[in-house]
């Protein structure tokens, strides 16, 4: 689900899969828009040893970190999904070399792949706090043919979209080794970290849905700044295949995450203002042996802090 501030201008960004014949169209709220390629395609006409370094034509402006996907397509091999990390001038790098040799007897083309469309403030959808379904329609260019294709999603406004305020400095400051374990194909941790937070939202959505709230409505997300920043580093280790540390991080996310679902803030009636009842609530779940009400209308007494019922309890 993608997340939109409300009254604020929205980037819609979208990356196709793969190379696409004419432009895209984007459809939200019963509106069909045209999307902008965010980089034209540039022209390839060599390519160094290495199949890595391309000679490309004049490049004005260098690239910014959203245009590193692209397609390199030639006429006499199939197009490679490609991740390009330098452009400038008439030079452009890959992060990988290209699995094989290429034919460039005849140029090739360098297609980035991310179009994008700005929805302002005044737009409908963004004056009213709700959810969206859109679609992006497109035609995928597989080579000798084209297939129509669709892509759905949903978009949603909301005055406070949760955010841990995580980012790749504050990872690396936490954890100093991680620094040297960025993988080639980027710049910093801000994929693993958006990921990690992904993670972080199911669980707690899954808590506060009984009390008919979503993740939005949490007014200190910033609370599981920490175990956002562990449940990272975890995912980073499994991805070095460093399992055993791996696991010890997240073991210590979950205790973070139990430990910031007794302190949650919760707007549980829409306001945006801190009333009477929603701070400090003491939200735990997830746990197998937590068997307490959770219903809408139950209210928590002083012997839920001591008391869990189990399976096989008597009356």
């Amino acid at each position: 689900m993608r997340k939109a501030v409300l009254n604020k201008d929205y980037l819609f960004e979208w990356n196709a899969p793969t190379p696409i014949n004419g432009a895209p169209t984007f459809t939200i709220n019963s509106n069909t828009l045209n999307l902008s390629q965010s980089r034209s395609s540039a022209t390839v006409s060599a390519i160094a040893n290495d199949r890595r370094t391309l000679t490309v034509d004049s490049q004005v402006t260098g690239l910014q970190n959203d245009q590193i996907k692209a397609f390199l397509i030639t006429n006499g091999d199939t197009f490679y999904s490609v991740t390009v990390v330098r452009v400038v001038g008439t030079t452009a790098i890959l992060a990988e070399s290209l699995p094989r040799e290429i034919d460039l007897s005849t140029s090739a083309t360098l297609e980035f792949a991310l179009w994008t469309y700005t929805l302002l403030s005044s737009d409908p959808i963004l004056t009213t706090a709700n959810t969206y379904p859109y679609q992006v329609d497109f035609v995928s260019d597989v080579g000798a043919n084209t297939a129509p294709q669709q892509e759905k999603g949903l978009i949603k406004s909301t005055p406070r979209p949760f955010e841990t305020g995580l980012s790749h400095d504050d990872l690396v400051a936490t954890f100093a080794q991680l620094a040297d374990m960025i993988p080639r194909r980027q710049s910093d941790f801000n994929q693993q970290i958006a990921a990690a937070q992904d993670e972080i939202i199911l669980e707690v959505r899954d808590v506060v849905l009984a009390e008919d709230a979503t993740e939005d409505e949490v007014f200190n997300p910033e609370s599981f700044k920490l175990a956002h920043a562990y449940c990272t580093a975890a995912m980073i280790y499994e991805q070095n295949l460093q399992l055993d540390v791996a696991d010890a991080m997240r073991t210590r996310c979950h205790d973070l995450m139990q430990k910031a679902f007794r302190t949650l803030a919760l707007d549980l009636d829409g306001d945006g203002v801190v009333d009477e009842g929603e701070l400090d609530r003491r939200e735990t779940g997830g746990k197998q042996t937590d068997f307490r009400a959770s219903w809408k209308n139950y209210t928590r007494s002083s012997n839920d802090s001591f008391f869990t019922a189990t399976r096989g309890m008597r009356h």
